[in-house]
């Protein structure tokens, strides 16, 4: 089994935008520099997730973006394997995975992981010739990638479903986060100010991006009975996406549009949670929901869905609350639960940070990751007849 201080790996997307995934190849890498590994993260030049290594004091190594089939990139890790200077590559996604296992079967040494992120991947939905072509790629590559990894059940139970053969050779390691720094975060106070929301006011925030997955409609709609109720309550949507448009016309639709703000992409995400007297994710199925961990880790109050990855997070009716997808009066119904008793959203809030720091932390996923790494490292000894084949290692 190999030595973590030995171990040389690349965490390898082929992302250039900065969202959930490369967020947690961020917190990934940093755990994994602090359990002893010589990490670096493998992205395009142009990759904010290069900027942010760089910051981080991780290193990096530059695989621009070419293609399906990425020759380039395949050579490249081709060299840093054969050469010892690459132990192990962590793929991120279908296409880095392809290029990692290839490289890893040229070089004749080396290993691959690689994680599923979620629930149902682009390729899952593929028809006709394109669809075939897929699953013979997909194939390949799983016989090839010594692991994988998991983010939640949820995906587990989706990625063992699409394929039988990968039973056995799947972990499920839950995202983890490192606790934010309160004194990075801007006050409260100044949050809302700028926002122009009163000091009084009860605030409800969701973080996501404006997706058809991530169902904002739902949460627009919850606000109609939220704002009978509660007609100083708010409602701050940060984000961004392709769904844009269409939720500022849902929203002016309503007799409620003055308590709903779109605000864009935030840098300061993590403030505006801060800000907030409850979190909202109305996602409809999401793989697993890293920011359900940031507003728990700052002791607020969540609602999400009952459906993949929240599942695995949040304990209904103590850590927060679980509805039906799609149901904005059952969500509305939760919302309006937290809002009216304080006491509640401060329990609540409490309960949650402690299973976020009991379960969800960067350090618990580094080690968890660690721990697949070193599986994965295993060379099976010859079998006895009879007996199956064991690592000589482990």
């Amino acid at each position: 089994m190999m030595n973590p201080s030995s171990m040389h790996v690349a965490l390898f997307t082929d992302s250039n935008v900065f969202a959930g995934t490369e967020r947690h190849i961020l917190e990934l890498a940093g755990a994994l520099k602090e359990e002893g590994v010589a990490v670096s993260i493998a992205c395009p030049s142009d990759s904010p997730l290069r900027r942010a290594a760089e910051e981080m004091q991780i290193g990096h190594i530059v695989i621009e973006k070419r293609g399906l089939l990425d020759i380039h990139a395949i050579l490249h890790l081709w060299k840093l394997l054969a050469t010892g200077k690459l132990d192990l590559i962590h793929a991120h996604n279908g296409r880095t995975a392809l290029a990692a296992a290839v490289a890893g079967r040229v070089a004749g040494k080396g290993r691959v992981v690689a994680t599923q992120h979620f629930i149902d991947p682009a390729h899952a939905g593929r028809v006709g010739w394109r669809a075939g072509i897929s699953r013979a790629a997909h194939r390949w590559v799983q016989r090839h990638t010594h692991h994988y990894i998991a983010v939640s059940h949820a995906a587990e139970r989706a990625m063992i479903a699409r394929e039988r053969s990968l039973a056995g050779k799947v972990s499920v390691v839950p995202n983890g986060i490192s606790a934010p720094e309160a004194a990075a975060l801007v006050p409260a106070r100044e949050v809302r100010r700028e926002l122009g929301i009163p000091a009084d006011a009860l605030l409800i925030v969701c973080v996501a991006r404006l997706q058809k997955e991530k169902d904002v409609p739902a949460l627009i709609a919850a606000m109609g009975q939220v704002a009978a109720q509660f007609p100083n309550a708010r409602c701050v949507i940060a984000g961004e996406g392709e769904e844009r448009a269409m939720l500022e016309e849902q929203i002016r639709g309503t007799a409620w549009s003055r308590q709903i703000t779109l605000t864009g992409f935030r840098k300061d995400a993590l403030s505006l949670i801060n800000a907030a007297d409850v979190f909202v994710l109305p996602s409809r199925a999401e793989p697993f929901g890293l920011v359900l961990l940031e507003a728990m880790a700052l002791g607020k109050p969540v609602v999400s869905m009952a459906a993949g990855g929240p599942l695995e997070i949040v304990k209904s009716g103590e850590t927060g609350f679980l509805v039906p997808p799609g149901d904005s009066a059952v969500l509305a119904g939760a919302i309006i639960a937290l809002l009216r008793d304080p006491e509640m959203r401060r329990s609540t809030g409490t309960k949650g940070m402690l299973r976020y720091q009991q379960e969800f932390t960067a350090r618990a996923m580094g080690r968890a990751t660690l721990d697949v790494y070193k599986r994965a490292s295993c060379v099976p000894a010859p079998p006895t007849p009879g007996m199956e084949a064991k690592c000589e290692s482990c």
